[in-house]
């Protein structure tokens, strides 16, 4: 019972009912595309934590590997939580069909999905930790979590500033990664060029997101 506590005093408070109905609509996107990354990150993790061969580095990534695992976990139990308790389960209860008929899912899926476990592990770190995690997931998380409580959310900002807290860990994993092939001639000659596609891929797409 990870989040016992929290529903029963969400719960005594009726805290669901105080959510903006319109809000309410909008986290049957946000929390089941979030879900997506994190799932994701799982594999790109568990693929760096196997090439990795300092132990200070397959410590941080089998770290990172179950703080994905406990996101994913945290994302699904936003939706139960709006299904159950919130003013229309329509959405939150099919979360994965909804995310994939709605119309920002193959942008979302590129971006989240094939850029966090396609290619060699260190493409991976930087569409991952370096350029998602750094660049765009925190001022999206941080985002929503502000609207979230504009809007009389309470449950959203308690459960994702806990993923936003570690994002910021996942980012030093980034940083390490780039630092130890930097040397590396042989792996080097092509960082610039994983660095210019992973901006781009990912830009192209949050940048019009975080703008909304």
């Amino acid at each position: 019972r990870q989040f016992g506590s929290l529903q029963d005093v969400l719960t005594r408070v009726d805290a669901a009912n105080r959510v903006h109905p319109k809000w309410n609509e909008s986290m049957k996107v946000i929390s089941n595309f979030l879900e997506v990354g994190e799932y994701n990150a799982i594999a790109a993790t568990g693929m760096l934590w196997d090439s990795a061969t300092a132990p200070e580095q397959k410590n941080g990534y089998l770290g990172q590997v179950l703080d994905e695992i406990r996101h994913v976990n945290q994302c699904a139990y936003i939706n139960y939580y709006f299904a159950k308790q919130g003013q229309d389960a329509a959405g939150h209860n099919d979360a994965r069909r909804t995310r994939a008929i709605g119309p920002l899912w193959k942008g979302m899926k590129r971006v989240f999905s094939d850029g966090f476990i396609s290619g060699d592990a260190v493409e991976c770190s930087i569409n991952l930790q370096l350029v998602g995690g750094a660049c765009f997931t925190n001022p999206l998380i941080v985002a929503v979590t502000e609207w979230a409580s504009a809007n009389g959310d309470e449950m959203t900002p308690t459960v994702f500033l806990s993923i936003e807290t570690d994002e910021l860990r996942h980012m030093a994993n980034g940083y390490q990664t780039v630092v130890s092939i930097a040397y590396d001639e042989a792996a080097s000659k092509y960082l610039n060029t994983d660095l210019n596609n992973a901006f781009w891929t990912q830009q192209k797409y949050f940048t019009p997101v975080l703008g909304m």
